[in-house]
């Protein structure tokens, strides 16, 4: 032990630059490997998303929805409401 840590021998960590810190020199190495960028799932998805031609083009959608204008004003009508509630 020094200085209340308990370090791990150098051999485990010395093709880790970044495990330096006591807890991480702990761990053994299956944990500290590299992670890959972007899970299966996702390469998959953007495999198919460059490989299309852009035959089909997403449908319009409005940045701002009637239910978005409706939500909002029940929410400020209903903060508008307790405040002066409160301060009154």
């Amino acid at each position: 032990m020094k200085n209340g840590l308990m370090f791990a021998p150098m051999s485990r960590t010395a093709s880790f630059g970044t495990a330096r810190h006591p807890y991480r020199a702990t761990l053994p190495l299956r944990v500290l490997r590299r992670l890959p960028s972007h899970e299966p799932e996702v390469r998959v998805r953007i495999a198919a998303a460059e490989s299309d031609d852009g035959e089909e083009a997403p449908p319009h959608r409005p940045l701002i929805t009637v239910q978005d204008v409706k939500d909002f004003l029940l929410a400020y009508c209903a903060c508008f409401i307790a405040v002066s509630t409160f301060l009154s």
